[in-house]
């Protein structure tokens, strides 16, 4: 790639955007390495102090890496390396002797202001700028950040769980949100003996979720579609059923509908999740196509198989609803225990 993509330093005018698109290998760093030395040994360019210019990488290897390249064509110039020198000189105005010497200068003075160098991850861009701001978003200026939260988020529920007494509005609260995750459960599915593991582990991938989006998330409703499409769908199956039994045509075997069928007369709506719609509940007649019977049981078959559908997306809403009203109720104790121990998540700050 070389050095025939950048302009010479007379040759730039501010705001702009540069776009560098290259296969792997090709030398895009090198370019972009250039690039910052050129800023900052210019003497043409406005602003150019080191605390001025920013590199954005996406990892700590990357990052690490640019700095050292950066400091080595430094270091190369003052050594008066020929290729160095003779790369600069094209986009550099400065005559030999006055680019090594703002290079030694360059050096002494990241050297002296490290923190001034700034080639940074996102992540650690974003944190400089919240501890900057951590007074104006409520959070004392020592906070320290945290890469692993499960632990602050696990004492921070057992304290949310400590409200918890008989006949208490957190308990009434508590048992409205089991009732709603053993309404989820499918009839194989194992006794909810322990609801709080359940409880904080949904919600810590929640959290993780959550606090990557920008937009608040609003409190969610009761999901009264789930029990409406519940009793649309055992309603159809048994109309269904009866109209198959009157209308002397034989049941398919590889149907589905006798597993809908039981499904619904023991309130196992879960197991309906995924189940196949493919084969009708009875065998295809001779004359298909003249045979009001059997197109009556393919259009209630087609019905049935729409409300699953219905019900299986409401479903999939609903299974998150006492996760969702959980998250709810437990976020401020979380967020008070944050800040009284001195800490935010490193997941928040980009949002905060």
């Amino acid at each position: 790639m070389g050095h025939s993509i950048l302009k010479r330093e007379g040759d730039l005018t501010f705001p702009h955007l540069t776009l560098l698109k290259a296969s792997a290998g090709s030398g895009k760093t090198h370019a972009l390495t250039q690039r910052f030395v050129q800023f900052i040994l210019s003497e043409k360019i406005p602003q150019n102090h080191l605390r001025n210019i920013l590199a954005i990488t996406f990892s700590n290897n990357a990052a690490k890496e640019m700095k050292q390249r950066i400091l080595s064509w430094l270091k190369k110039t003052c050594f008066r390396d020929p290729e160095t020198l003779h790369q600069l000189s094209q986009i550099l105005s400065l005559d030999e002797d006055r680019l090594v010497r703002r290079a030694e200068i360059l050096i002494d003075e990241i050297l002296l202001n490290y923190s001034d160098f700034q080639v940074k991850t996102i992540d650690s861009f974003v944190a400089s700028i919240y501890k900057a701001s951590a007074i104006d978003l409520g959070y004392p200026p020592d906070f320290d950040i945290l890469m692993a939260p499960e632990a602050t988020m696990a004492y921070a529920f057992n304290r949310f769980l400590r409200r918890v007494r008989s006949g208490s509005p957190e308990a009434h609260f508590l048992e409205d949100v089991l009732e709603l995750v053993l309404k989820g459960k499918g009839a194989e599915d194992a006794y909810l003996w322990d609801p709080s593991k359940g409880l904080l582990d949904e919600m810590k991938e929640l959290y993780q979720k959550l606090s990557g989006m920008v937009r608040q998330v609003k409190k969610p409703d009761e999901g009264e579609e789930v029990d409406l499409l519940i009793k649309e769908i055992s309603a159809a199956a048994e109309k269904l059923n009866k109209r198959i039994d009157s209308s002397d045509l034989k049941r398919r075997e590889s149907s589905t509908f006798e597993t809908i069928l039981e499904a619904t007369r023991i309130g196992a709506y879960p197991d309906l999740i995924g189940i196949g719609l493919k084969n009708p509940p009875v065998l295809k007649p001779r004359v298909a196509e003249t045979n009001p019977r059997y197109q009556e049981i393919l259009e209630r078959w087609s019905d049935l198989g729409d409300r699953i559908r219905e019900y299986t997306q409401a479903y999939a809403f609903r299974y998150y609803l006492p996760y969702l009203k959980a998250h709810h109720a437990f976020k401020d104790v979380l967020e008070r225990t944050k800040k009284e121990e001195g800490i935010i998540f490193i997941g928040d700050i980009n949002k905060k």
